[in-house]
């Protein structure tokens, strides 16, 4: 009889230390009053927005592809998006760390975030030149050329050609 409980118990050990080997990140994401550009720059399982920013204003969150502005529901890594706030406040996220994102980009302007570390513009890489130069920009009340892609902002950024 022991050796009956003790194999349940094993089992739940191992699954337990199974569910916790993900690399697990909490991100503070920053928001002003009004319309941000913003992201999501960790995996979760709940991506619905109202989940990830409850004081945000509802629906009012946009992407930005083929060159006209969608409404949207849930949220992706890579993706920027426009989103309403009536108050400045700051949203703890967690969820599975993203180390690395490949973006497809559309010919013109495009939406993008970064993942979950701040990286300097230059460098992006973008082995087929298609990113136009001084051409990714921020927001915050105002567009500005932005020299950081930071953690849970989005950016505009303009290409000439498709890729990623």
């Amino acid at each position: 009889m022991k050796r009956l409980l003790l194999i349940p118990l094993v089992l739940f050990v191992l699954s337990y230390t199974l569910a916790n080997n993900r690399d697990e990140c909490e991100v503070s994401v920053s928001y002003q009053s009004g319309w941000n550009l913003i992201s999501l720059p960790v995996e979760v399982d709940d991506a619905n927005y109202l989940s990830l920013f409850p004081n945000s204003i509802e629906e009012t969150l946009y992407s930005f592809t083929d060159n006209a502005y969608n409404e949207e529901s849930e949220m992706i890594p890579g993706q920027g998006y426009w989103l309403r706030f009536s108050n400045v406040d700051i949203e703890i996220i967690n969820g599975e760390c993203v180390n690395e994102l490949t973006i497809s980009l559309n010919d013109g302007w495009n939406l993008i975030s970064g993942g979950l570390y701040s990286v300097s513009v230059n460098d992006i890489i973008d082995d087929n030149g298609i990113i136009v130069e001084n051409s990714i920009f921020g927001y915050d009340g105002n567009y500005f050329n932005a020299d950081t892609i930071e953690v849970g902002k989005g950016y505009w950024v303009r290409t000439n050609s498709v890729g990623e």
